[in-house]
């Protein structure tokens, strides 16, 4: 069974949602609709912001796990109320409260009335170490209860969100010659298959962390033969941004922690700071100066693009040539004639080293690809592409297949100021560009738009399912294809056989 809108609602209504972390009224910091720990894993701290989609989000990722337990606990047959009300009881007290309650005891011998009854006895709650009946516990038990005993009004189940990831659950390792392989299983049915470009262990824990329900970890034998299955590449390292055309020169041989800008000797060191902030390593000012906050950022790029081994903090021609960006390949490929000019969203092979997708984002012009940037969208997670009428909303994956309206541009500190204001919305950062969901047909998705993956460094890659370019840089690439020719149309094709083709 799968909680229903009732259960939403019933939630929703004791929890609120809070936008900003907050105390519990049982000390626990809490976030969103009653969200204690992130989908995954890291507790919720005080100081944290989310946004109202990524609440819901949150809630839906959360109940998922609770109509497991719910299942797993029953052992007779539910109706929907009797199922949402048991759901958002788990959700306020615990699986493990359920599980040793007398509720589930009177329950699993079908003592209905029995266990409808028992609701009311969990109105307490832990007030400095001492259990106090609480006025808004004892009010929900008896929404609780009222819904459990109701037979009229079910809800309409929820759509599953499982992601493939989701569904892993357990890994096998292989070497094949220098490579090593993750086989994600669920069951006997091979689910995805991973292949390292590299051998750095924190490359190896990132995949391993895509698969929460994921509870052991084989090595398969030397002669076991890889199964079969569609393999995707873990890029590892930070993808490069689009390269610039006509960098600036570095002047001396090398940048080092304490140098600073000479008057008449260049302005190296803040062509690395303004460098360093565009790719978002740094978020000091621009003084010249190669201090503290500049040599953490340096190495946390060279960390990202060569390994932490290498990464010793001195900008030599090797650091200074990666932070200006590689040629990204346009590969050559027949295109659908069209009159106007648009924007193409496809899924490529990789992932990044954060367990996203790597989406191919390309800006077509008199029906030749003018362009292409690295982009993700959806929660790492969440990686599950799906069509318009099968895309929820709430589910944290990426935006759905189909064309989408591209809106005018947004700037919450004015024009081109990518290093000022920001938006309220969590995560989005100074520019937003919103997109409408167009045809085929419709989608329950909103709230979707083009901003920068402006959390990257601070611990939440992804989105709840926007697109993203990974750096400023990027999005100044964006932004200038938005107004070349003022393109309106984003075909997303996820390879699914809905996207219309450009007008």
């Amino acid at each position: 069974m799968k909680p229903s809108q009732n259960c939403l609602d019933l939630i929703s209504k004791w929890e609120g949602i809070e936008l900003d972390a907050y105390i519990d009224p049982v000390g626990i910091p809490t976030i969103g609709i009653g969200t204690t720990r992130y989908p995954d894993g890291r507790a919720v701290m005080m100081g944290h912001r989310i946004s109202e989609e990524q609440a819901w989000a949150f809630l839906l990722h959360d109940l998922q796990g609770f109509a497991r337990e719910v299942q797993r606990l029953i052992s007779v047959s539910l109706n929907q109320n009797q199922f949402d009300a048991l759901v958002s009881f788990t959700y306020n007290v615990g699986a493990g409260a359920l599980e040793s309650s007398t509720l589930r005891r009177k329950l699993n011998k079908n003592d209905y009335d029995g266990a409808a009854n028992e609701f009311k006895r969990w109105n307490k709650g832990k007030v400095n170490g001492v259990l106090k009946v609480l006025p808004g516990l004892v009010n929900r038990r008896k929404d609780e209860e009222a819904l459990f005993r109701r037979v009229d009004n079910p809800g309409t189940p929820l759509e599953d969100t499982e992601s493939p990831q989701d569904s892993v659950t357990w890994l096998e390792l292989f070497r094949q010659e220098e490579d090593t392989l993750v086989v994600a299983r669920n069951g006997g049915q091979v689910v995805e298959v991973t292949r390292l470009a590299n051998k750095h262990k924190d490359d190896l824990i990132a995949v391993l962390q895509q698969y929460k329900n994921a509870n052991n970890v084989f090595v398969a034998h030397a002669d076991k033969n890889l199964p079969e299955g569609e393999v995707v590449i873990m890029t590892g390292h930070e993808l490069p941004p689009k390269k610039v055309i006509n960098p600036p020169t570095l002047n001396l041989p090398l940048l080092i922690f304490g140098m600073e800008d000479q008057e008449g000797g260049g302005n190296d060191i803040r062509e690395l700071q303004q460098r360093l902030k565009e790719l978002g390593y740094y978020d000091r000012d621009i003084d010249g100066k190669f201090g503290r906050g500049t040599d953490i950022a340096v190495k946390n790029f060279q960390a990202k693009f060569f390994g932490r081994a290498e990464a010793d903090g001195k900008v030599g021609p090797l650091t200074w040539k990666k932070l200006w960006g590689e040629q990204v390949a346009v590969p050559d490929r027949d295109l659908p004639i069209s009159t106007k000019p648009y924007l193409s969203l496809t899924r490529t092979d990789q992932k990044d080293q954060f367990g996203c997708y790597v989406l191919a984002l390309e800006y077509i012009k008199n029906d030749k690809i003018e362009g292409r940037i690295n982009v993700c969208s959806g929660s790492r997670d969440k990686q599950n592409f799906r069509k318009g009428a099968n895309s929820v909303s709430g589910s944290r994956e990426p935006l759905p297949e189909g064309r989408w309206f591209i809106h005018d541009i947004s700037w919450a500190g004015g024009k081109d100021n990518y290093h000022g204001a920001v938006h309220q919305t969590p995560g989005v950062g100074p520019v937003w560009i919103a997109l409408d969901y167009r045809e085929p047909g419709t989608t329950s998705r909103s709230a979707i738009g083009f901003h920068i993956d402006w959390n990257r460094h601070r611990g939440f890659p992804g989105t709840i399912g926007c697109v993203s370019p990974y750096n400023i840089a990027d999005m100044k690439t964006l932004v200038t294809w938005l107004r070349d020719t003022d393109p309106r149309g984003l075909y997303v094709d996820w390879g699914l056989g809905t996207c219309p083709s450009p007008e």
